[in-house]
């Protein structure tokens, strides 16, 4: 609708050739009523009025196609909180493997953002790859490096041989949709998807146990 109300506008603005003046172009009604419309005048349209229609609807309607390329889905307004649904996610694994949420669903998540750089990610690294090897398909264990490269990372993955599976964050997409100011984070998402625990800081063993109970995959 706003489109075509500037459509008619526009063409308001533009005066109608008059009949006999030069350059004036016009077709007969053939004696027939013509709607009334900004296109006609006195009986009898205008093919200059028509063409600039024309120009003019193209000219909206491109403009609308090139900004509809540039408006980006903006992050949730409201940081996931306990009892709320994870956010959705897809990104690929340093392997080149497709992976998201949905990927996970149907077994409880642990979803932990770290980075080479941060030494507290660092620490809590033995802790992540223990709970790895004894996850025994009870539950995932899933990283995501954020502000990092893929050269540190994959070193810091063999250094630290780390045995989950780790996605590269592009542009901090998922950091910023799950509102992590800094590494390293873990959330705990049960088998439906619902965030039961988080943990802002390095990852202990107890607070581990904890958080596992709630999203049912202790022993």
């Amino acid at each position: 609708m706003k489109t075509l109300a500037l459509v008619t506008r526009l063409i308001r603005r533009i005066p109608p050739f008059e009949k006999g003046g030069r350059g004036g172009i016009f077709l007969s009604a053939q004696g027939a009523n013509p709607p009334q419309s900004p296109f006609f005048k006195g009986g009898k349209i205008s093919k200059f009025r028509s063409a600039a229609a024309t120009c003019a609807i193209a000219t909206i309607l491109q403009t609308n196609a090139i900004h509809a390329q540039h408006v980006h889905t903006p992050p949730p307004s409201v940081a996931p909180t306990i009892g709320s649904a994870a956010v959705p996610f897809e990104l690929k694994t340093l392997d080149g493997k497709a992976a998201g949420l949905e990927t996970f669903r149907g077994k409880p998540l642990v979803l932990n953002f770290f980075a080479s750089w941060c030494d507290p990610c660092r620490e809590e690294m033995p802790q992540l790859n223990e709970m790895a090897a004894s996850a025994a398909g009870r539950y995932h264990l899933f990283g995501v490096a954020v502000e990092d490269t893929r050269a540190a990372m994959t070193e810091f993955v063999n250094e630290a041989k780390i045995t989950f599976p780790v996605a590269l964050d592009p542009n901090s997409t998922v950091k910023r949709r799950y509102r992590i100011f800094g590494p390293p984070a873990t959330f705990f998402i049960d088998s439906q998807g619902v965030i039961r625990d988080v943990v802002l800081g390095p990852l202990t063993a107890e607070r581990a146990k904890q958080a596992l109970k709630k999203v049912g995959a202790s022993r």
